[in-house]
């Protein structure tokens, strides 16, 4: 279990990354929560030799959809638990655009991953404009659209669910 606690810099409470999102292991790709508000989070991961789907160079800039991705589900997760909640797995949908400006994260790099809500359709549907960027420097924008599914569970046995 990650014990960084989040360096919020509002005044809200500060969480861990594995309390407000439903990874675990490996596929906990994000390293901290570094801040969050109303309609955004910021999240940041260290690429280190032992990333996930890290070579010799680095991580492929294609994994940073993910990034966005895990950081969307970031903002969800604190909201589950704002609401005395775990944290509920949501689906990533697709992106319509993904830009990098680089080929890999270099090992070494800090990377800060920032997601801003840009529509909402009820608890369910979400599209957030995010970037990442490497010490100021954007490397990589895109958009994230996301759904969270009121039962997994009917989902994944191919019940209809709203």
């Amino acid at each position: 279990m990650k014990q960084e606690i989040a360096h919020v810099m509002n005044s809200q409470p500060a969480y861990a990354i594995d309390a407000v999102l439903p990874h675990a292991g490996r596929m906990l790709l994000l390293d901290e929560l570094l801040d969050y508000g109303p309609d955004f989070t910021r999240t940041a991961v260290t690429i280190r030799k032992d990333s996930v789907l890290c070579d010799a160079t680095g991580v492929p800039s294609w994994v940073g959809l993910e990034y966005m991705a895990q950081t969307v589900g970031v903002y969800s997760g604190i909201e589950d638990v704002q609401r005395g909640e775990r944290p509920a797995i949501g689906l990533l949908l697709g992106s319509r655009s993904y830009r990098a400006s680089v080929p890999v994260f270099a090992i070494g790099a800090r990377l800060v991953i920032t997601a801003k809500l840009e529509l909402r359709d009820g608890n369910s549907l979400v599209v957030f404009s995010c970037d990442i960027e490497e010490e100021g420097v954007r490397r990589a924008v895109g958009d994230v659209k996301a759904y969270r599914p009121t039962d997994i569970d009917a989902l994944r046995a191919g019940s209809t669910i709203d």
